[in-house]
């Protein structure tokens, strides 16, 4: 009879360590076994990068168990334990008897089956806290972050010093998009040893997600204070000082990180930094080291071209290019990449010459398009319309090319030939990709075309019905338009598509909160929405709103004048925030408010084109007329 977790009982019998050891015999004979078919993979070297990635579970076919040669000892029956048994040696034995069966059934990627065994186990000794941890990364391992995270929570309530757990969390709460969360996990592990920067380091990755460089700088300026000798923290402080053009600090930084960690890319990285502060020398030196090491490498020798191009010296440049040829075999692909590095840098009127030069020998796609993109981006329209029309219908690049067409037309004052353009290749037998019937339908509203424009749209869901932006953006369209229930519809396919679409769900729960139905689930839906994107000050409208419509009008007050400070020219905010005052009986509140709303009315008025005009003086008219009733009021 064999043995697996399921079929053991709760516990191990009193008095049984002789089938306990022999259970655990066969299982290390057994996970021997299995390891020398199937290793585990090995593990991953926390990097920044890779703690911003929660483990996920290998998709492997699950291995059989080899045969044994005798048959397994059966356990005798026993009684269930107790769980506030006290944590004697008899449970630890029991707790490692059910971990060595979890780790066997883990091996062969049986993880419900390994689930049960590891939490048989802290049943047995829930003092064992390295089979609380293996139980957590299982559940990641299975896709169960959720789970995951509820029960590392709890741990954490009874061990709130683990702070190898509060980064787990951290990292957990990343991939469900909880960033706040995680950030406030990377804290209270920084603050609970303050020697260990990895807290730190992920911190900055959050801030740095979330565009406050300001705070990340912050960070990574206290892992340097803790340890100087921290590369991932140079490196990451080193681009923030660069994108911010401080080239003299950025390239301290850089070569700090450079010392400490002398990585390929890394001085990659700072030797095209050395370039742009025209150090050509230091620059040149670093390529001229990486191609020693390894003349294949394509970057280091783009580079060095590049800068040889900086100092005048063509031969020099032209030498190493017919080398990159020789060695890349394949000379088009060869000057792309030239020509991709020289835009890269900016220097859009070199790489507008060597396409000018490549398409000259050569036809490439490729090359047509990005000669058009650049001319169109350096407004020389005509040259870029002259271009496009030359690439043709069986490029890969063909559809890329006719919708930089249709916006180049519209650029010269040409929109009935942007449309046909566009009209004509609608009307083919294969239908196109979502962004032509997107293009078409918004050059169709732009001229109030609503009827042309519905049409559009409705061709194009039924050609992709699950894209989300074309789903989307009809359904904003309909709103427009006045169809809100058809809108509704449309926003509520959308969630079928994609259930955590920020847009659609805080579209169906502000339209729920508007007509005073389903504000439950239109809770549910805004709550969702601001997990998913905190800091869009609409969805806190909308929020907000259900809160008012619910009666709680702290909340909606709370949350109303966030949204205020988050989207402070959304007159909508504004008009919210006055009947919320005006429920709660602060007039002049209300009245201030209301004000507000007006002013921003009246800049969107001034802005927008008739159609939005009307809408303004609709919307301005309203609010006029409830502060001048409210004035009426004794």
């Amino acid at each position: 009879m064999s043995l697996s977790p399921a079929s053991r009982p709760a516990c191990c019998p009193p008095h049984s360590s002789a089938v306990l050891l022999a259970a655990a015999v066969l299982l290390l004979g057994l996970s021997s076994g299995c390891a020398e078919k199937k290793k585990p993979a090995p593990p991953v070297k926390p990097t920044v990068a890779a703690v911003l990635a929660a483990p996920k579970a290998e998709e492997e076919k699950p291995l059989p168990p080899p045969a044994p040669a005798e048959p397994a000892p059966q356990a005798p029956a026993v009684e269930p334990l107790a769980k506030t048994a006290p944590p004697d040696e008899k449970d630890r034995s029991c707790s490692y008897f059910y971990f060595l069966w979890g780790q066997h059934a883990e091996l062969e990627t049986k993880y419900e089956a390994a689930l049960e065994a590891y939490e048989k186990a802290l049943i047995c000794d829930p003092a064992a806290n390295f089979i609380t941890k293996k139980l957590f990364q299982l559940l990641l391992n299975m896709n169960r972050s959720k789970e995951a995270a509820a029960k590392i929570e709890e741990h954490l309530v009874q061990h709130p010093d683990d702070t190898e757990s509060r980064m787990l969390l951290a990292k957990v709460l990343i991939r469900d998009g909880r960033l706040d969360e995680a950030a406030e996990q990377c804290r209270q592990a920084y603050a609970l040893n303050p020697k260990d920067t990895m807290p730190l380091l992920l911190l900055s990755e959050l801030h740095l997600l979330a565009n406050q460089d300001d705070l990340a700088k912050n960070a990574l300026n206290n892992v340097l204070a803790v340890d100087r000798s921290s590369a991932p923290a140079h490196l990451l402080l080193a681009r923030l000082l660069a994108a911010e053009k401080n080239f003299a600090k950025a390239l301290e930084h850089y070569q700090q990180a450079a010392e400490l960690n002398p990585a390929e890319n890394l001085r990659l990285e700072l030797a095209g930094l050395l370039a742009r502060q025209k150090k050509y020398s230091k620059a040149a030196k670093i390529y001229q080291e990486l191609l020693a090491a390894d003349e294949l490498n394509e970057e280091a020798r783009i580079g060095l071209i590049h800068v040889h191009l900086l100092q005048g010296r063509k031969k020099k440049a032209m030498a190493e290019l017919r080398r990159l040829k020789e060695l890349a075999g394949d000379v088009e692909r060869a000057d792309l990449t030239v020509i991709k590095l020289c835009i890269q840098w900016e220097e859009f009127g070199k790489a507008i010459s060597l396409l000018q030069d490549l398409l000259k020998t050569e036809e490439l796609s490729e090359a047509r398009y990005l000669l058009a993109a650049l001319l169109f981006q350096e407004k020389r329209h005509k040259e870029a319309l002259k271009t496009l029309e030359k690439l043709g219908p069986g490029a890969k690049e063909h559809e890329d090319g006719l919708l930089l067409r249709a916006r180049t037309l519209q650029e010269l004052k040409r929109p009935e030939k942007a449309v046909k353009l566009l009209e004509d290749a609608l009307a083919r037998p294969k239908p196109p990709g979502p962004d032509l019937y997107l293009a078409l339908a918004g050059l169709r509203q732009a001229t109030e075309q609503d009827e042309s424009a519905e049409k559009i749209y409705q061709q194009g869901v039924q050609a992709h019905p699950r894209d989300e932006r074309l789903l989307y953006e009809y359904g904003l369209f309909l709103d427009l338009s006045g169809k809100k229930k058809k809108a509704l519809t449309v926003m509520r396919q959308l969630l079928k598509v994609s259930p955590d679409h920020v847009g659609a769900l805080n579209y169906v729960g502000y339209a729920w909160a508007e007509s005073k139905v389903n504000l439950n689930k239109a809770f549910l839906y805004l709550t969702r929405a601001k997990e998913l994107r905190p800091e869009e000050g609409c969805v806190y409208d909308s929020l907000g709103w259900v809160y008012y419509r619910q009666g709680n009008l702290g909340e909606a007050l709370k949350t109303l004048e966030e949204a205020a400070r988050l989207v402070p020219d959304d007159p909508t905010v504004f008009d919210h925030l006055g009947e919320v005052h005006l429920t709660a009986g602060r007039k002049e509140e209300a009245v201030q408010a209301w004000r507000r709303a007006l002013e921003l009315h009246r800049a969107k008025t001034d802005q927008g084109g008739r159609r939005m005009q009307a809408r303004e003086e609709a919307e301005r008219r309203r609010i006029e007329e409830k502060i001048a009733a409210l004035k009426e009021k004794p």
